[in-house]
C-alpha cells in the first residue's frame, strides 16, 4: 500500500508540455482583446489576431492529444477554441440562398494591385471586362496606379457613367468609385503623414441617398519584407526588421480606423463602406470601422471566406459593410480570377 501511495515526480518534459498547452490556450482565449485594444497602445494582441488560425490549430492538436491520453489539461484548449466562436462566424458562413428577381445595387470592391498581374502584365482591360460580365453597377477600386488618369479610367470602364478619384498625391496609388448612379458630395479623407486615404460620395438611387465609402488602410508591406526572410545571411536581423515593419503598420492602421469611423458617424444617410483594410476580422480596425454596421459576408456569404490569395488563403482583408435597417445584402461572393493578389468582392443589395 505504501508503495502505491508513493509520490511519483512529474517528468520535466511532461511539465514543460503542460506549461506550453496552458500558455497557448491562455493567449488564444484572450484573442478577442485584439478587437478592443488600439494597436497604438500595444501591438501584441494584433499579432495574436493575425496568428489566430495557427493558434487554433495548435489548440486542436493539443485537444486531440489530451483526449487520447485522458489528460486533465485537455480542458484548456477546449475552452480556448470555444472562446473564439466569434472568429469562426467571421470566416465561415452558411446563409440560405436568397433568390430575388431584381437587385437594386450590385457592388464590387477590388484591390487591383496597380492593374498588374503576374510578370507585371497589364490587367486593366481584363478587369473591366470581368466587371461588365458580372453586371456590376457600383465599383470601388483600391491601388489604382498613380499614372492612371480619369480619361483612361472612363475609356476602359465605359459601362459606368459616374467616376470619382482621389487624384495623384505625390505619385501614390489612387482610390476610385465608379457607378451607373449619380455621385455627388465627394469627400476625400487623408491620413496624417501617410499616402493611404479614403473617399466618400453620396449615391442617388431612385428616391434614396446612400453614402458610399472606399478606403485603403496602411499596407502590411508583406510583399516587400517577405523576400528579406529567405537569405541565410543576417537572418536574425532580417526577421527583426520584418517584425518591426509589420508592427509599425499595425500602429498606423489604428489611428486611421479611428479617423475613418469619426467621419462615418457624421453621415446623414445610410452607409455602404467598402475597402481593403489590410487586417483580418479579428482586428481593431475591423471592429472599429464596422461598429453598428453589418458585414456583407456574415449576412449573405456562404462557405469559407478569404480575399487575399497569398499566405495560404487564410485571410479576409477586403470588406463590405452596410447599414442594416435601410439596406439588405442578398448575395455575397468573391470572384475566381487572378488579376491581382486580392479577389474581387461582389455583393447584391436590396434597398428597403
Amino acid at each position: 500500500m505504501a508503495e502505491e501511495l508513493a509520490y511519483k515526480p512529474i517528468k520535466i518534459s511532461v511539465l514543460l508540455m503542460i506549461c506550453i498547452v496552458v500558455l497557448v490556450a491562455l493567449v488564444t482565449s484572450f484573442s478577442f482583446l485584439a478587437l478592443y485594444i488600439p494597436p497604438q497602445t500595444t501591438v501584441f494582441f494584433q499579432w495574436v489576431g493575425v496568428l489566430l488560425p495557427a493558434l487554433l490549430c495548435c489548440n486542436l492538436v493539443f485537444l486531440i492529444i489530451g483526449l487520447y491520453k485522458h489528460s486533465w489539461y485537455s480542458i484548456c484548449p477546449f475552452i480556448a477554441i470555444l472562446a473564439n466562436f466569434h472568429y469562426f462566424t467571421k470566416i465561415v458562413q452558411n446563409n440560405p440562398e436568397q433568390w430575388e428577381e431584381t437587385t437594386d445595387i450590385r457592388v464590387a470592391t477590388y484591390n487591383v494591385r496597380e492593374f498588374k498581374m503576374v510578370y507585371n502584365l497589364s490587367s486593366m482591360e481584363q478587369i473591366a471586362a470581368y466587371i461588365e460580365s458580372q453586371h456590376i453597377n457600383t465599383l470601388c477600386l483600391q491601388e489604382v496606379p498613380a499614372s492612371c488618369t480619369m480619361s483612361e479610367l472612363k475609356r476602359t470602364f465605359g459601362q459606368f457613367q459616374y467616376f470619382i478619384m482621389t487624384g495623384n498625391k505625390s505619385g501614390q496609388n489612387q482610390l476610385a468609385i465608379l457607378s451607373r448612379f449619380p455621385l455627388d458630395s465627394v469627400q476625400t479623407i487623408s491620413f496624417d503623414e501617410r499616402p493611404n486615404c479614403a473617399i466618400f460620395a453620396d449615391l442617388s438611387y431612385k428616391k434614396h441617398k446612400i453614402r458610399i465609402g472606399n478606403c485603403h488602410l496602411q499596407t502590411t508591406n508583406w510583399n516587400q519584407v517577405k523576400g528579406d526572410l529567405i537569405p541565410a545571411e543576417n537572418r536574425r536581423a532580417n526577421w527583426l526588421g520584418a517584425l518591426n515593419t509589420l508592427s509599425r503598420n499595425f500602429r498606423l492602421r489604428g489611428p486611421q480606423a479611428d479617423h475613418l469611423k469619426s467621419v462615418m458617424d457624421k453621415s446623414p444617410f445610410p452607409m455602404l463602406m467598402c475597402g481593403d483594410f489590410n487586417n483580418s476580422p479579428n482586428s481593431y480596425s475591423y471592429h472599429k470601422i464596422k461598429g453598428n454596421l453589418k458585414d456583407a459576408f456574415r449576412e449573405a456569404g456562404n462557405g469559407y471566406g478569404y480575399t487575399y490569395s497569398n499566405l495560404m488563403k487564410l485571410f479576409r482583408i477586403d470588406f463590405v459593410f452596410f447599414s442594416g435597417d435601410e439596406i439588405r445584402a442578398i448575395n455575397y461572393r468573391t470572384g475566381n480570377v487572378d488579376y491581382s493578389d486580392h479577389l474581387p468582392v461582389l455583393v447584391d443589395f436590396k434597398i428597403n
